[in-house]
């Protein structure tokens, strides 16, 4: 399958596997059922559905998936790596909100930029290379790339130091796209995106030929010890996050974009 034929398909898919899209065509089936005059049927399906809304609600289900994925690496101990450069990963914007107020937009994973502004002030004489153009079928007013070079200069980033990829559209897209524009230089390489999006990253990025990375999550939506608290609205939003992650990374292994297991090198010492 194509480049692009593969990023639409994966886009198509996950828009019918999503949680949220799963609970609306059971709630419209269960319904549908019970006006046809099936109502044996259409009660238990919509009190499957009903049971399902409560133990996303009020069990931890949702946030412990999520704290799982998350662990997958930890904050490195980042004293004495010889970096070589500073790669953020695209999808903490908001370019169409960004274009229709002239100022520059973050979301929950705009972490991503304090921590690539906070390690660029740790060592200055590595490149920040930001990658990311549009993840949407029908692309952003403007690439991600745009809003982080607004930010990012902003807040005082030397821009002889930026490097910008705005034409990618998926993690495995910024892995190749980014390999093509990183400067040859000795070092680790610090990977900087969401902790509940890292595993896939390392892996794909490991399968584009990157060696020496070192992860650096940022963007934690569990910690160590939570108590799970009943909300519906945000529980819903882990388990997306967490089942759109997984699948993606059994997809990308599935067709080769992801590593496994890691190769020896991928990571650095």
């Amino acid at each position: 399958m194509g480049g692009d034929a593969f990023f639409v398909a994966s886009k198509l898919g996950w828009a019918l596997l999503r949680p949220d899209t799963l609970i609306l065509v059971s709630l419209g089936f269960g319904l549908l059922l019970l006006w046809r005059g099936r109502f044996g049927a259409g009660r238990a399906v919509l009190g499957l559905v009903l049971i399902a809304l409560l133990v996303l609600s009020l069990t931890p289900l949702a946030p412990r998936a999520m704290a799982r994925l998350e662990a997958a690496y930890p904050v490195p101990a980042i004293e004495g790596h010889p970096v070589a450069g500073i790669v953020v990963l695209g999808g903490g914007e908001e370019p169409g909100i960004s274009v229709s107020h002239g100022e520059p937009t973050v979301n929950e994973a705009g972490d991503r930029f304090l921590a690539a502004l906070a390690l660029a002030r740790r060592f200055p004489e590595a490149p920040v290379l930001f990658t990311g153009g549009s993840g949407r079928i029908r692309p952003a007013a403007i690439p991600e790339a745009n809003v982080a070079a607004a930010l990012l200069l902003r807040a005082g980033l030397d821009p002889s130091r930026l490097i910008l990829e705005d034409a990618s559209r998926s993690t495995a897209e910024n892995a190749r796209r980014a390999a093509e524009l990183a400067p040859d230089r000795p070092g680790d390489w610090v990977l900087v995106t969401s902790a509940f999006h890292m595993r896939r990253a390392v892996a794909t990025f490991c399968a584009a030929g990157w060696r020496d990375i070192l992860p650096y999550p940022v963007d934690f939506r569990t910690a160590p010890g939570f108590r799970a608290t009943p909300g519906l609205p945000e529980n819903i939003g882990l388990l997306t996050l967490t089942l759109h992650e997984t699948l993606g990374l059994a997809v990308y292994r599935a067709s080769g974009l992801a590593a496994d297991p890691l190769p020896e090198g991928c990571l650095a010492g």
